[in-house]
């Protein structure tokens, strides 16, 4: 069985842009997402795109703090500190994998957990563990979207999990 994810996302992107009409409605607030991309990968640079593609067509403005000749990790650190202090960033999207050299564990650490669009700061890992309310990881999330969607019964299912390998 092939299960297309076409429908569920236009669902959701339908929901999302009713959810922004009325958050504009009821308070005149844009959500904004601010993004942050180090280095010059040309995949995660395709990835980015597609984030804000997405995000613009319901309504999510995005500021962009881009850094393709790099950037030190003191300054991706107060970067994401600046920006999860900053009222007018309700998420933010750090781009992974970061470049050599800089340290991801410390950089998602330093994201507001409640602004942290991934769902990868410790405290939202943390919730999804203890199932608590949270933002969580938007890949698995999306993944079981699509198998409710369709129906699909999980109980004594056998599921193969591929995941980064951490040296």
């Amino acid at each position: 069985m092939i299960l297309s994810g076409k429908p569920v996302q236009e669902r959701v992107l339908d929901a999302v842009r009713a959810g922004v009409a009325r958050l504009g409605r009821a308070h005149g607030v844009t959500p904004t997402l601010g993004v942050v991309l180090i280095g010059d990968d040309p995949a995660s640079q395709i990835y980015v795109r597609n984030k804000k593609r997405a995000a613009d067509s319901v309504g999510i403005a995005a500021r962009d703090a881009l850094y393709p000749q790099g950037i030190g990790q003191r300054e991706l650190v107060d970067l994401l500190r600046s920006l999860s202090a900053d009222p007018g960033i309700h998420g933010i999207l750090l781009q992974l994998p970061l470049p050599k050299g800089l340290d991801e564990a410390a950089a998602l650490a330093a994201i507001d957990p409640d602004k942290d669009a991934d769902g990868l700061h410790p405290t939202n890992l943390g919730r999804l563990l203890a199932g608590e309310p949270g933002t969580v990881p938007c890949t698995p999330a999306g993944c079981l979207e699509i198998l409710d969607h369709y129906g699909a019964k999980l109980e004594g299912a056998e599921a193969v999990i591929v995941g980064r390998f951490h040296q």
